[in-house]
């Protein structure tokens, strides 16, 4: 089935996961909703095409992590008569489902329809950034110092497209050269979304990113080949500069709108910054977003998470103590949950819920092995590594995040391993 629906309802899917703040527009019943709707729209249409991809199996490494985590989420809700990690069990079930959603449209699609509609993706949450200028329908702070945000995808959120996505953009970019002006947009926009949301986590993953994808291109020989096909990324770097421009000016702008209606009385030009000064505040506004980060300031609420948690665990094995009970006081009178969902799996969950989660990086793990140990230099291996990269990316920004059982977290995990694990439709 190469028709238009399964591309919609890729997209949809990208849309729901990149729009993680919906839900403050929805409710979170409505956010489930719409993802419940697209589950089942996506398996009836996959089932009632009669065809070959009707019958494969999904992968049943990915099938099994569900497994393992959902029942050490059970045992733990039995053992500590805990309604929450029961409710956690049954949202992971509820996932599963979503993945074989995902598996069924990955098995029916090729990279090209996924780089299209991710980038159908990239563009919709840009246009949602511009629009939260003047509009903020949801109410939440969409700026805090260095960090910013839209009302569809918060600071803390709008990074995660961005890092994500960006390992495919990069295959796509030395697969298909012609496209050079889309990637190179699509490429400068991802780098853009991490910046401004200034998510440590984010910044790390693209570093990690830059790496893997310069190590891979080594391993695949032709360097030169490469290289030459890559020539054109200076161009990234500028689109992304123009991006900041942009979004910088418009900031300025709109804060100097703020502020004269704030002070209406006042003499012209109190609540404005002279024009002749405002093209090189701007300039020196995104040059100071592109290349100042938040990775040397340190999080020490993160590290008292982490020692008071360590020294709860112990008591909490083999079984786990319940939903949420890795954590500490850090000195604010309020409970706070541990930053590393490996940690809060084996604290809460017990072993089992560690094995699960670990099983998923297993999963994203093995189709890079093959790729590897087969030699496979084509598009297909390319992509593979792309999307399985982008998994294990998910699986490393795990270890500075709460665990949780939200679409707009997991979408990024089963997309990516759907994709990772589905058969070649194009070799070579």
């Amino acid at each position: 089935m190469n028709g238009r629906p399964p591309v919609i309802l890729l997209t949809v899917s990208l849309f729901l996961m990149a729009s993680g703040s919906l839900r403050d527009l929805v409710f979170p019943l409505g956010y489930w909703g719409a993802w419940g709707g697209w589950a089942v729209v996506s398996l009836a249409t996959a089932f009632c095409t009669q065809d070959v991809h009707a019958l494969r199996r999904p992968p049943w490494y990915v099938m099994v992590s569900f497994t393992v985590l959902w029942l050490g989420m059970l045992v733990s809700a039995v053992v500590n008569k805990d309604w929450p990690s029961a409710y956690q069990a049954m949202k992971i079930v509820v996932i599963a489902g979503m993945f074989l959603a995902m598996w069924r449209l990955a098995v029916r699609l090729d990279w090209r329809q996924l780089v299209g509609a991710m980038s159908w993706t990239v563009v919709a949450v840009l246009i949602s950034l511009a629009v939260s200028k003047a509009w903020n329908p949801t109410g939440q702070v969409l700026a805090d110092g260095p960090r910013e945000g839209s009302f569809l995808a918060v600071y803390g959120v709008l990074w995660k497209v961005g890092a994500f996505f960006l390992p495919v953009f990069l295959a796509d970019a030395v697969e298909e050269p012609a496209a050079w002006a889309r990637n190179g947009l699509m490429i400068a926009a991802c780098v853009f979304l991490v910046l401004i949301d200034g998510s440590r986590t984010g910044l790390l993953l693209l570093g990690a990113t830059a790496v893997g994808f310069f190590a891979f291109l080594v391993w695949r020989g032709n360097w030169r080949r490469s290289v030459g096909r890559l020539r054109w990324l200076w161009m990234a770097l500028a689109l992304l500069l123009v991006l900041q421009l942009l979004n910088t000016g418009a900031n300025m702008g709109m804060g100097w709108l703020r502020a004269g209606s704030a002070v209406s009385g006042a003499p012209n030009g109190a609540a404005t910054m002279p024009a002749a000064m405002a093209p090189a505040r701007v300039l020196e506004g995104a040059l100071n977003r592109t290349f100042e980060t938040r990775i040397g300031a340190g999080d020490p609420a993160r590290i008292k998470l982490l020692r008071g948690s360590l020294n709860r665990v112990t008591a909490c094995l083999p079984v786990g103590c319940g939903f949420g009970s890795m954590g500490a006081d850090i000195g604010t009178g309020a409970w706070m949950v541990v930053h590393n969902a490996y940690l809060a799996a084996l604290g809460d969950f017990g072993i089992l819920g560690l094995a699960g989660m670990l099983g998923f990086l297993m999963a994203a793990w093995l189709p890079i092995r093959d790729v590897l140990r087969q030699g496979r230099k084509d598009a297909q291996g390319c992509f593979t590594v792309a999307a399985a990269g982008s998994a294990l990316a998910y699986g490393m920004a795990l270890m500075f995040n709460t665990f949780t059982t939200e679409m707009s977290e997991w979408g990024y995990l089963i997309l990516m391993l759907a994709f990772a694990w589905a058969p070649a439709k194009n070799p070579g």
